[in-house]
């Protein structure tokens, strides 16, 4: 198992530069099923990338899918994430967020929260 870092997932699904792209297409070409781990704050800090880059959500929530969706790589929690990608294309909360609906959800967890959108989707279950 291999951590990987937010720079080379990011020239892989962006392609937007020559040289790091090729090099990180090499890495998931070679890379064995599911030896790329992508922790939590790595997805994090793509999806502020491609918010901050001008992606909307659903563009967002695709990229998201096609990681999981490919042979290399694995996310480091699979069915929240998968919950978490539900809610960034369905609901205006940012990451943090929904990281923080989908846990308290799936784990049955309080959640406290100044949020009025965060508190009524909490809520509502």
């Amino acid at each position: 198992m291999t951590l990987l870092d937010t720079n080379i997932l990011l020239r892989w699904l962006l392609g937007d530069d020559k040289e790091l792209s090729s090099k990180a297409e090499k890495i998931v070409q070679e890379a064995k099923s599911s030896s790329l781990l992508i922790t939590d704050i790595i997805v994090a800090e793509v999806v502020y990338v491609l918010r901050s880059t001008g992606r909307d959500r659903q563009q967002t929530s695709e990229a998201l899918l096609l990681i999981g969706r490919t042979e290399a790589f694995r996310y480091e929690n699979d069915e929240l994430l998968a919950e978490i990608i539900k809610l960034i294309s369905t609901t205006k909360l940012d990451f943090a967020d929904c990281y923080l609906l989908a846990r308290s959800h799936r784990e049955k967890l309080e959640l406290e929260t100044f949020d009025g959108l965060l508190n009524k989707l909490y809520l509502a279950g």
